[in-house]
């Protein structure tokens, strides 16, 4: 009796500690990287005011202190790693240049966790917009000047 009695204790055992140590998804899913995307993030450097992005799976907008700067839908997102890509979509908004809604614009980011992302927008001096998704494809590059200085972001929570 005291041996089945050992055996059934050590099945209980080893049950308990695989059951212990597998991951529930239900209270800690995986996200993918379009989910980690898929965020507010709010640039840490608050100098001269706070800087958010909110990213959707259909819309990009940028904010400045809470109001709206520039947004355009999102038509495509060119993932460069499972970190990284460009952007790429039409203009709704922009604040300050109106004339450009409805023309291409492209976003860059890089180191995505789920915290934190690296955000630059496509400018080089007063050139912020393309004619169509082919030019800007070809035209915002990283190698063309179009991707300087990223903002180091963090999720809002």
């Amino acid at each position: 009796m005291q041996k089945q009695i050992k055996i059934l204790l050590t099945l209980l055992i080893a049950l308990f500690l695989s059951v212990s140590c597998s991951k529930d998804n239900v209270t800690n899913p995986i996200k993918t990287k379009e989910q980690m995307l898929q965020q507010k993030w709010q640039d840490n450097d608050t100098t001269y005011g706070t800087s958010q992005y909110v990213i959707t799976t259909s819309k990009f907008d940028s904010l400045y202190n809470n109001s709206t700067s520039y947004s355009f839908d999102i038509k495509h997102i060119k993932w460069t790693s499972d970190t990284a890509g460009i952007i790429y979509g039409q203009y709704t908004a922009n604040t300050y240049s109106p004339e450009v809604v409805g023309k291409w614009y492209a976003v860059s980011f890089k180191d995505l966790t789920e915290t934190t992302i690296k955000i630059c927008g496509a400018s080089k001096g007063s050139d912020f917009s393309a004619e169509n998704f082919i030019e800007a494809i070809s035209k915002f590059t990283e190698a063309n000047g179009y991707f300087g200085t990223f903002s180091d972001c963090t999720a809002v929570r």
